[in-house]
């Protein structure tokens, strides 16, 4: 049985914050706690993206906006809950 908790980290140029956040969900991802991470970026100009698809997040890319991007990766996950985990936290 998938986990039920699915991920969602809205971005835009977080190439400096991004892997350090990835990195401390790791453990939860290989351990089967966590479904899946969902990266919604908003048009990033930096590495933000390549980290993601390294990281083996579902990489989503549309418009700049946290609310919109927030709701795109709302909408692909697909978790019974879903954390909305900002890159910088």
């Amino acid at each position: 049985m998938p986990a039920p908790l699915s991920i969602v980290i809205p971005t835009l140029n977080a190439a400096g914050e991004l892997p350090e956040t990835l990195a401390a969900l790791t453990e939860g991802l290989q351990a089967g706690l966590i479904r899946e991470l969902v990266v919604s970026d908003g048009g990033s100009n930096d590495a933000t993206p390549s980290i993601a698809d390294a990281a083996g997040a579902t990489l989503l890319t549309g418009t700049p906006g946290r609310g919109g991007q927030i709701a795109r990766g709302v909408e692909a996950s697909k978790g019974d809950w879903v954390l909305i985990l900002h890159a910088d936290s």
